[in-house]
Order: C-alpha cells, then structure tokens, then sequence
C-alpha cells in the first residue's frame, strides 16, 4: 500500500450490510481511487439500487488486504468483513468494543 495514499478512517459496525466494506466518496476522492465496477444490490428497505465499487487497501488482521468496497454515504464494515471473528460490544454511550480473529480449531 502506498502511504502518500493512505489515510485512516473510522468505520462503523453495520450488522444489516451484508458487504465487506463500505466507503464514503470522500473518501474516494482524497485518495483518487477508480471506479472498479457497478454492483446490484438491496438496500435494507428491500429496494434494488446500483452502487459503484472501488478497490481500497486494508491493513485487517495485522495483514494488508485489497478488498472491493461499495461507495455509499459513510464508511461501514458489514458482515462479510466480520466473518471468522469474535464481536464483543458494550451498548451504551462510550462503551467498549472489541473484535478478534476467531483461532482455528
């Protein structure tokens, strides 16, 4: 990853998308990220919308990753993203939150 192109982002924990990642055109836009492609997919009212997509380097699990990301209003990490790790949050103003790698077996 080139680090004159990096910048850190805070993301919130969407447990409705069902995706990897989601970023902000902002976002995109500082870092002058492509257009990787066009996806179909539902929005949490049941409505099929078009969103465009944009490859972003990650840093998750200690290792450096490319994901696919869709470009929406705010960064989020959905479900996708989440598989294979252990979640622990404490619902409430200033609570703690957790996310580790689940060991395999």
């Amino acid at each position: 990853m080139h680090k004159e192109r990096s910048r850190d982002v805070l993301f919130l924990v969407d447990s409705g998308f069902n995706g990897y990642l989601a970023v902000p055109q902002s976002v995109v836009s500082q870092l002058s990220l492509p257009l990787a492609t066009v996806q179909r997919g539902t929005t949490a009212d049941g409505r099929v919308s078009y969103f465009d997509t944009v490859d972003v380097g990650v840093i998750w699990d200690d290792q450096p990753k490319v994901i696919r990301a869709q470009v929406l209003d705010e960064p989020l990490i959905g479900t996708r993203m989440l598989n294979g790790h252990d979640l622990q949050a404490r619902w409430e103003v200033g609570g703690n939150f957790r996310l580790s790698l689940i060991p395999p077996e």
